[in-house]
């Protein structure tokens, strides 16, 4: 169950904080699992509302009809999409990193140490480093095995 104290209502200075994911580290570190808010609900209407006056200054400045409304229902479903894989994997992906930890850490980290929070920051992002350069290495291979078969 989760914890009524995550679910909090967050300022206004927060929530845009983190939509452009630039919180404190003492901000984001819990002891728990149950501890952790749900950051995309809270951060939901304040992307809304964002981009709904970006469509209202837009038809202020042109004088015309919402242009960008093609772009915000696009961001939109994007969000929406983001969100559905979530239904199925969330599980698995909880259930295999708790199996992971059981058995198989190195090392255990303190939870509210900002020294944790850097070093997750950077492995986390060296990851993906290197899951985006194996993407780009096959779609690069793919793509000349193509021309060499078209030439």
């Amino acid at each position: 169950m989760k914890n009524p104290e995550a679910q909090q209502d967050v300022s206004v200075s927060q929530g845009i904080r983190m939509m452009f994911y630039v919180m404190k580290p003492s901000e984001t570190s819990f002891q728990t699992l149950e501890e952790v808010p749900d950051y995309v609900r809270k951060a939901t209407p304040l992307f809304i509302s964002l981009m709904l006056l970006e469509l209202v200054i837009s038809w202020i400045r042109k004088g015309k009809p919402l242009g960008g409304l093609d772009d915000a229902l696009a961001s939109l479903s994007a969000g929406i999409m983001s969100q559905l894989p979530r239904l199925f994997y969330r599980s698995i992906e909880l259930t295999s990193y708790v199996y992971i930890w059981e058995n198989y850490r190195l090392i255990s980290l303190p939870w509210d140490s900002p020294w944790t929070w850097y070093l997750t920051f950077l492995g986390v992002d060296f990851g993906y480093y290197w899951f985006h350069r194996m993407a780009h290495g096959k779609f690069q291979t793919k793509a000349l095995l193509l021309l060499n078969l078209l030439n």
